[in-house]
Formats: C-alpha cells, sequence, structure tokens
C-alpha cells in the first residue's frame, strides 16, 4: 500500500511545478494547461490532450507495510 507524500507535477508547457497539499486543494500551473488535486488523500490529474506531453509526474510515495495489522 501507498501513502501520498507529495502530490505534484511539472507543467511541460510553461514549466511551473504545482503541488495539491490538501483534499479538494486544486492548483492550476500557470498557463492553465494542467492541475492537480487531491492532497494527501488521493491523486487528480487535469491536463489538456495528453499526459505523456502535457506534464511530468512529480509526486512522491511511502510505501505502508500492512502484514501485521488486524
Amino acid at each position: 500500500m501507498k501513502k501520498i507524500i507529495a502530490n505534484k507535477i511539472r507543467c511541460k508547457r510553461c514549466n511551473s511545478e504545482i503541488e495539491s497539499r490538501s483534499v479538494h486543494d486544486y492548483v492550476s500551473c500557470e498557463c492553465g494547461a494542467v492541475a492537480v488535486d487531491g492532497g494527501h488523500e488521493y491523486i487528480r490529474r487535469t491536463f489538456m490532450k495528453d499526459p505523456d506531453e502535457d506534464f511530468e509526474e512529480l509526486s512522491v510515495y511511502e510505501e505502508i507495510s500492512t502484514h501485521g495489522t488486524v
């Protein structure tokens, strides 16, 4: 299981790095081509055409062990 540590991307059009820090924290880049949402709860991306062309993923995750948990 993964825990979201940082929910962020870099826009390949305007080079802005944007990060969503809390639930429903919808953040757009400077040119409006991409956006992030979800904070540490979920990952949501909004983009113009193609995610591979529009943004670079910069999110950071931590692996959480569920072994031994009841």
